[in-house]
């Protein structure tokens, strides 16, 4: 009988507990919603490496390479690039430019690049581009990059 109604009191209370198990939405999933919804209309931030030239050439963004310093002694980094990993751009807010400046951000293949860019728009930024591909399609391209 003790056993039982221990059973049963543990799986009311079980139940209890998942029933408050809702889904609320926060204000920082709503910013990181809103930027989804935003550059899901804009081709996912992404810019080739062609079109990075150029940008590059027309609007002088910021250059902000994501990847780890052992990938930046590795393959190089974009000439004027600053260089702080993804996992620690929080803590060098004070380097990022104006909200009004435009950025390309960049690392090895894109995809740290998307998290620095949903990252960059949530703060405020406008105008964030991802390089296609990373340095990887950058180098690909034959464009220059240089030492660390």
């Amino acid at each position: 009988m003790k056993k039982w109604l221990i059973a049963s009191m543990i799986g009311i209370l079980s139940l209890g507990i998942v029933a408050q198990a809702q889904v609320v939405e926060t204000e920082a999933a709503k910013v990181v919603f809103q930027v989804i919804t935003e550059v899901s209309t804009q081709g996912w931030g992404f810019i080739t490496p062609d079109k990075a030239a150029d940008f590059i050439d027309e609007v002088n963004p910021f250059i902000l390479d994501v990847r780890t310093p052992k990938e930046w002694d590795e393959t190089g980094v974009i000439p004027g690039a600053v260089t702080i990993p993804l996992t620690e751009l929080e803590q060098h807010l004070a380097e990022l430019p104006p909200l009004n400046k435009p950025v390309l951000v960049y690392c090895k293949a894109g995809a740290r690049g998307q998290y620095a860019l949903t990252y960059l728009k949530a703060l405020g930024y406008k105008n964030v581009k991802n390089l296609q591909g990373g340095i990887t399609a950058w180098i690909n391209a034959d464009f220059e990059v240089e030492k660390r």
